[in-house]
């Protein structure tokens, strides 16, 4: 059988977007679908806080029309497997690539219809490759949105230096070593790939969507929300945003302040929203685009690895941003006149002065735009065409390219 598809893996439901890693996976189908005539995405359709429904299935063909989606069920076998496939890995990296390999007969029968379809397969997070029921890793791309073993410790409030966080490091690199390709987030990550890693392995992304046209901003005064945040209910989201009310509440309460997203579930969020007069919870937003062009600025306090999604959401719309310490740190260079640190004396010397704002919109969008320049994302899908030029070829034949509205929202693929 030719293997002439490029399939995705992602654990969970992605569409209608919930979370910054949806957006990113979205985005990367949005580059692939543009690039490749065939694309498969598998799934698991149990995932605790994203299963597959109805809806999530329709929100998904409506979007991608031509793409073949795969769904099934994560089972407790399969459960058991990833575990014991990351302990073994994490005690005995020189059997990474057999115990990546390695399948349970059986239980997942329509993924050995999709591997044996498949010239490449995106695998989101590194440790989606011990969640599959084995996969040649020689054919497998990881976008590995953080760095995992940083990641948990960040969560979990461990020292990076604990046993369990070295012994997830031990893993998180193994099997990085042995897959073909692997995507780096931010540059400080792909910095920190390459010196783990052999270097051509390593590939930076800051962002795979494709050139969008540039929304109209409304003028300050016509603007309700002077500071917006988006965001999961990812622990860290809840976690940054009591803590930035904390530290800054009192010169905070000077701003309207707007909080979207599933974060407006978690209590301690609601909590402070009760405390706070200026601050408002729109919960889940379907079209996000419509509460950028209300707001003046984004917010991002959040603490962790990678580069935080909700940034690149407010840049592409050509909203500024105040954000934490980390997230700078995340950022590709270049972002000074758009980013700004989360400090009282910043956010009043921009939303204090309407030319100063406007100047900031512009250099959103200016730098929104120098994400591809750095880019390896055309290198890599051509690298990745190249590798079985029989089977995974680039589209030559006027592919269906997105369109985008005057606010930047995706509208169907046309000719």
């Amino acid at each position: 059988m030719t293997r002439n598809k490029i399939a995705v893996y992602f654990y969970g439901a992605f569409s209608p977007e919930a979370d910054g890693c949806h957006a990113r996976v979205c985005s990367l189908l949005d580059r692939l679908v543009l690039s490749f005539p065939r694309v498969v995405v598998y799934s698991y359709d149990n995932h605790p806080d994203f299963p597959w429904k109805e809806r999530n299935i329709q929100a998904f063909h409506q979007r991608w029309p031509g793409v073949e989606l795969v769904l099934e069920h994560y089972s407790g076998r399969l459960k058991l497997a990833t575990r014991v496939k990351n302990l073994l890995i994490s005690f005995f990296p020189g059997m990474a690539r057999n115990l990546v390999k390695l399948s349970l007969p059986g239980a997942s029968p329509k993924f050995a219809g999709v591997k044996a379809e498949a010239g490449s397969i995106f695998v989101n997070y590194t440790h989606g490759l011990a969640q599959l029921n084995g996969v040649d890793p020689d054919r497998c791309v990881v976008d590995t949105h953080d760095v995992n073993f940083a990641k948990w410790a960040k969560l979990a409030r461990a020292s990076s230096v604990s046993l369990t966080s070295l012994r997830k490091l031990r893993g998180e690199i193994a099997v990085l070593q042995i897959v073909y390709a692997l995507v780096a987030i931010s540059p400080s990550e792909a910095a920190f790939f390459r010196m783990m890693l052999e270097d051509d392995r390593v590939h930076y992304v800051a962002a795979w969507d494709p050139p969008r046209k540039r929304a109209d901003v409304a003028p300050a005064s016509e603007r309700d929300i002077d500071l917006v945040f988006f965001g999961s209910a990812y622990a860290m989201n809840g976690r940054g945003l009591v803590q930035m009310f904390a530290q800054n509440g009192e010169w905070l309460a000077r701003y309207r302040i707007a909080i979207c997203g599933n974060v407006c579930n978690d209590p301690d969020v609601v909590a402070l929203a009760g405390r706070h007069a200026n601050v408002r919870l729109l919960g889940y937003v379907d079209r996000p685009e419509e509460i950028y062009a209300r707001s003046k600025a984004a917010l991002s306090p959040v603490d962790g690895t990678g580069l935080k999604m909700k940034i690149v959401g407010a840049l592409r719309a050509g909203v500024p941003a105040f954000v934490s310490r980390s997230a700078l740190d995340g950022l590709p260079s270049g972002y000074e006149e758009a980013v700004f640190p989360l400090a009282e004396a910043e956010v009043a010397r921009v939303l204090g002065d309407d030319r100063r704002l406007a100047d900031a919109q512009n250099a959103a969008f200016a730098y929104y735009a120098q994400f591809d320049r750095g880019s390896d994302a055309a290198a890599l899908i051509e690298r990745l065409a190249r590798k079985d030029e029989r089977a995974l070829t680039i589209r030559t034949d006027a592919p269906a390219r997105p369109v985008f509205d005057e606010t930047g929202s995706l509208g169907k693929l046309t000719s």
